[in-house]
């Protein structure tokens, strides 16, 4: 079965509440683990950037209920793809505090697959996986919890 990813950035809510952010990772590792989808999530204290990856149904489920999050706005996708493997099959739903500059490197970089090509060097996919992994090589360390 073919597998694809999507990564999208949106605006949190402003009165996002830390129990509120516990809910949220905790509904969707549940929902997540019964698609089929695995992946990450980073939150800077204002945005959110995520990463999914999947079978097609599984995925298109996840992202329809993403798309409909109250908890969030300005959802903005930035790339959509198939990919030949998971790069994170562990993990239905891993998180990170993340800062907001390093975000916003990634959001800014351009987006032309999901794929790590010598050709898309520098693209927002490379950025991604590097700022995941912090330079150890490791791409998937112990989750940090978002919330409390």
């Amino acid at each position: 079965m073919p597998l694809r990813a999507i990564v999208y950035v949106s605006q949190a809510r402003a009165e996002l509440s830390l129990a509120e952010l516990d809910g949220l990772m905790a509904d969707a590792t549940a929902f997540n683990r019964m698609a089929g989808v695995t992946g990450v999530l980073m939150f800077d204290g204002a945005c959110f950037l995520q990463y999914l990856e999947g079978p097609a149904d599984g995925l298109d489920s996840v992202y329809a209920r993403v798309v409909n999050a109250r908890r969030h706005h300005g959802l903005r996708q930035l790339a959509s793809a198939r990919v030949q493997a998971r790069w994170f099959p562990r993990w239905t739903m891993a998180s990170r505090q993340i800062d907001a500059q390093a975000l916003a490197a990634i959001v800014d970089a351009p987006w032309e697959g999901l794929s790590l090509e010598p050709a898309l060097a520098g693209h927002g996919f490379e950025r991604l996986l590097y700022t995941w992994m912090g330079g150890g090589g490791e791409l998937e360390p112990a989750a940090v919890s978002l919330g409390s």
